[in-house]
Order: structure tokens, then sequence, then C-alpha cells
């Protein structure tokens, strides 16, 4: 009776020790990156999947939060450890590293001449950057490096892959904060007036039958904060945007990045219009782009689930050369 009771023993305790090898399989960890852009260090969450990183380093994936949010934002309301853990054990992912930066509510462009948050665009992709492939077993090429988001975190990581199309192989952008530029006869306008054509004009005259006409305008501040300059500066907007930034890629026939965009079918910021305007803006130069309208709002469980298939489409992208 001694001798099973010890062998259960030993087997209950290869299976305990087995169980929580495997609960410990990823490593998620708090750091701090220096950032010469921002003059101060750079928080954020990495997550390190289970075992040695493979020849040449693991690829990596900069997730990029939304407005309001910061590092900890994909972990503690998007649970992103569990699902990275669940996608790498199962072989639909290849094992990555995700970085994770708190940026604040920067909208992640450079705006420390105009008293804005910081130069976040700088700090994201040159400091950041280089930190982690200095710190981490890491791929330090194009084809190794993809970047995400959503809401704000979306737009960043959709103009930080247009502006630096060198540095990404892949961008996914789910519910991103897009919006089309601004008219050059409403730039004057103050914001007061910008917000009443937004919301009278734009919304509520809208032909029916077309539901992308007429110019899908920003938010006027403050929900840009000081990202764009204190008052709101239409023209700074348009030249750091999307639309722009696409605009001159597509005129010079530049390489892009993978673009994969998803939106909610009841998104109630109604951020379906400027990802359509995105979708046909690609589609009219005839580039490739993923499109996806998914059921549900502006809202965690819907990114929580989108996430998975845009680290679907990202596994795909992996090894890509550098654009000439």
């Amino acid at each position: 009776m001694k001798r099973a009771f010890c062998i259960a023993a030993i087997a209950a305790g290869i299976v305990s020790g087995v169980m929580d090898g495997a609960m410990a399989a990823s490593r998620m960890s708090a750091e701090r990156f220096d950032s010469p852009a921002l003059s101060a260090a750079l928080p954020a969450l990495v997550y390190q999947p289970d075992g040695p990183p493979p020849s040449g380093g693991w690829p990596v994936l900069y997730l990029l939060h939304g407005h309001g949010g910061d590092e900890t934002s994909w972990r503690d309301l998007g649970d992103i450890q569990a699902t990275l853990d669940r996608m790498i054990g199962s072989g639909e992912i290849d094992p990555l590293l995700v970085v994770m930066p708190g940026v604040g509510d920067s909208w992640y462009v450079d705006s420390a001449d105009v008293g804005g948050p910081g130069n976040y665009e700088t700090a994201i992709t040159r400091d950041l950057l280089q930190a982690v492939e200095t710190r981490y077993e890491v791929r330090k090429d194009r084809g190794g490096r993809a970047i995400a988001g959503l809401s704000m975190g979306g737009y960043g990581a959709l103009r930080l892959a247009l502006a630096h199309p060198q540095l990404y192989v892949a961008s996914v952008a789910l519910s991103p904060g897009l919006w089309q530029n601004i008219p050059q006869d409403q730039l004057d306008l103050a914001p007061e007036a910008m917000a009443l054509i937004i919301d009278s004009t734009y919304f509520h005259h809208a032909d029916p039958t077309d539901v992308t006409e007429g110019v899908d305008l920003p938010p006027v501040p403050p929900y840009f904060g000081k990202a764009y300059g204190s008052p709101f500066d239409g023209r700074r907007y348009n030249s750091l945007n999307v639309f722009t930034l696409l605009e001159d890629r597509l005129e010079a026939g530049d390489t892009l990045p993978a673009l994969y965009v998803t939106v909610g079918d009841d998104d109630s910021h109604k951020l379906w219009r400027g990802a359509i305007a995105l979708y046909e803006t690609m589609k009219a130069d005839d580039r490739p782009i993923e499109f996806r309208i998914t059921d549900g709002d502006h809202v965690w469980p819907l990114w929580s689930v989108t996430i998975q298939d845009g680290l679907r489409f990202i596994q795909g992208q992996w090894g890509g050369s550098a654009p000439h």
C-alpha cells in the first residue's frame, strides 16, 4: 500500500510539474526603454514565448493601445497573453516577441514642437526598435517586424507603417481611429464651427444610398489633446494623416506593408466610414488590402476576437523583403 501511495504521489508530482511548466510557458514583463526622442524612458510590456529563440531570432510584433489606454491595456483588457499562448501552442502562429508600449494619448505622432505629448513617432520607430533589437534575440530585418493596434493604436499602426514602410512587413488595424483629411475650405474654421459641420451636415445629410459620400471629418478637440497643436491645427493634422501618407506612397508607386483592417458594424464612433474610405483608396489604385466588417461595437470583446485573425494574417507575412 505504501509503495502504491508513493508511486501515485510521484506521478502526481510529475503531472503537477508538467502543468505548472505549461502554465508558466510564456513571460510578460514590464520594461522601460531609454528614448532620446522623449528625453525619458518609454514604458512597455514585453511578451516572450516559451523556449529559446530560433536561429536568427524571434519575429517582433509592436502592439499599440488605444486612446485612454496604456502599455497594460492589451494584457489586462484584451487577455493577449492567453491568446498568444493558445495560438502558439496550437501551431497557428510561430513564437514571436510582442512589445506593447505605453504612449499616452499621443496619436503616435511627433508633437514636441507644438507643445504636445512628445515625439512618439520617433520614439516608437527609432528608439524602441533599436532598444528591443539590442536587448532581445529578435530578427532585425523588415520581414521580421509587424505593427498592430486598436482604435488610436489602429491609426498608429497604419500611419507608422505608411510613414516607415521599410521597417514593417505588415500592419493590422482594428477599429482604427481613421478620418479623412479636412477639406481646404474648412481648414481655417474654428473648432466649434467644424464640430457643427461634422454633426449636422455630414452625418445627417449624407445620401443614404452611398455611405461613403462626403468627407469623414475628424472629431474636434479635446479628443486629440495637443497632439496636433493647441488649438487644433487642421493643416498639421492633414500633413500627418494616414490618407496623406497613403496618397504620397501610391503616387510614388512605393511598395507598402501588407494591410489588414477590421471594424465593427455597430462602431459607436462610426469608424467604419474611414475604414471603408481607406479600402476604396487602396482598391482604386489596385493595391491589395484585407478588409473585414465584423459584428460588434468599439469594445474589447470585439478586439479580443479580431486580433486573432490579425495574428493569423501577420503569420502569413513573415519573411518579406524591404521595399526599394
